[in-house]
């Protein structure tokens, strides 16, 4: 396994990574190779590899890099963030072996864009913190389809379940979808992402229509509820209800919405958009936030 600065730069250059965290990660890993180090995070990204993405081999060796930050002076999120993308040369590899669409890979490498610019706000550095993430990437099972990221997995529903007259059992392959923190999610989007999906996964749906499924923290129903008019709440009343979740902590994804602020307490949070208002309030009236799972049908 290979992997040039030039083929990573090409990779961050692709997704438009913004110049300062393209300075970061060549900058960290020009360090590395300077100390001799280098040689080891392309070892351990051969080794996710090899395991084709396998979450647990991926997960060890993600606190095996991070583990690394103080001998090698770097910090855990770009160690992180530098393995991965030697990971995404050799996906893009079995892309080409494999004669997937390569604009779908690109659009699945952007996703490394959205969780870098998460862990900028977050930690301010751009780094990625969330590596666990990449298994379904890498071992070309989960992909970017336009606006969303969708993968085939089976219905998680206990029981049978009928939605548009459509009867849907457990254990049934639905296309699961995933979205990345990549902009607004206007309509027009959405229903582009959902007809690539349709059409990139169409032999296992030879029927007249598709399932689509999510497991998200959008389609929690106290939050549906309380979701101002917009594409967002659109979004999550495409869904019909199959089950809900909360957590002992009052809103765990709420980074995702109050960025670095999101540990404060309800009636400190940032109030600037209608969405952070609705939550905050919400939650500082004793409200609590999960996550939902639900589907949808579209017919052909």
């Amino acid at each position: 396994m290979t992997e040039t600065k030039e083929q990573m730069t090409d990779l961050m250059a692709t997704i438009q990574l913004p110049e300062e965290g393209i300075r970061q990660l060549l900058d960290a890993r020009e360090q590395l190779e300077k100390e001799g180090h280098w040689d080891v995070i392309v070892q351990t990204a051969e080794q996710v590899m090899t395991a084709d993405g396998e979450l647990s081999v991926l997960t060890k060796t993600l606190a095996e890099t991070e583990g690394r930050e103080e001998t090698f002076g770097v910090n855990r999120y770009l160690l992180d963030a530098l393995m991965l993308f030697c990971c995404w040369e050799e996906v893009k590899v079995r892309y080409e072996k494999q004669g997937l669409p390569m604009d779908v890979f690109d659009k699945s490498l952007e996703d490394m864009k959205w969780k870098m610019l998460e862990c900028y706000e977050i930690h301010g550095v751009y780094g990625n913190f969330v590596g666990h993430w990449y298994d379904g990437f890498f071992n070309l099972t989960r992909f970017g389809l336009g606006r969303l990221q969708f993968e085939l997995r089976p219905f998680e529903g206990k029981e049978d379940c009928e939605v548009d007259g459509v009867q849907i059992h457990p254990g049934d392959t639905v296309i699961n979808m995933h979205i990345p923190s990549a902009g607004p999610m206007k309509q027009e989007l959405l229903d582009d992402a959902f007809a690539r999906a349709e059409v990139f996964f169409k032999e296992h749906f030879p029927k007249d229509y598709t399932v689509f499924g999510v497991e998200s923290w959008l389609i929690d129903p106290d939050l549906v509820r309380i979701l101002p008019e917009g594409n967002m709440k659109a979004y999550a009343d495409r869904f019909h209800l199959v089950a809900a979740e909360k957590s002992e902590t009052i809103f765990p994804d709420g980074w995702r919405v109050f960025g670095a602020e999101w540990k404060k307490k309800p009636e400190e949070l940032p109030r600037k958009t209608g969405l952070q208002r609705a939550i905050a309030d919400y939650l500082q009236q004793g409200g609590k936030l999960g996550s939902g799972y639900g589907i949808f049908v579209r017919k052909k």
